[in-house]
């Protein structure tokens, strides 16, 4: 049974990751929301092998919130990529509308 999750936890984590994409080029996502979906991901993953894995309530947690330690450190640079990926999208968008 642990097998089967955490199968199915890793292709949730790898298909998700390119139809949050379109979503985000669609418009559909925020860049703010894109960069939490891109960046908690890690801690989101690591807490759910932790509960497949059956630890203690007190070492998931702990592993959890130790995974979000990244996230907090790479947000204001994911967003200010995404941002300006936003931008160079947009200021393409508005050469082909000029030709």
């Amino acid at each position: 049974m642990q097998g089967a999750l955490t199968v199915l936890v890793i292709a949730a984590a790898v298909i998700s990751r390119p139809i949050e994409a379109r979503l985000w080029r669609a418009g559909r996502l925020s860049d703010r929301t894109t960069a939490l979906l891109l960046i908690e991901r890690f801690s989101v993953v690591v807490g759910l092998f932790a509960i497949i894995d059956g630890g203690a309530p007190p070492l998931v947690a702990g592993v959890t919130l130790l995974g979000l330690v990244p996230a907090a450190m790479f947000y204001r640079f994911t967003l200010d990529l995404l941002h300006e990926q936003s931008r160079l999208r947009a200021a393409a968008g508005r050469e082909k509308l000029v030709q």
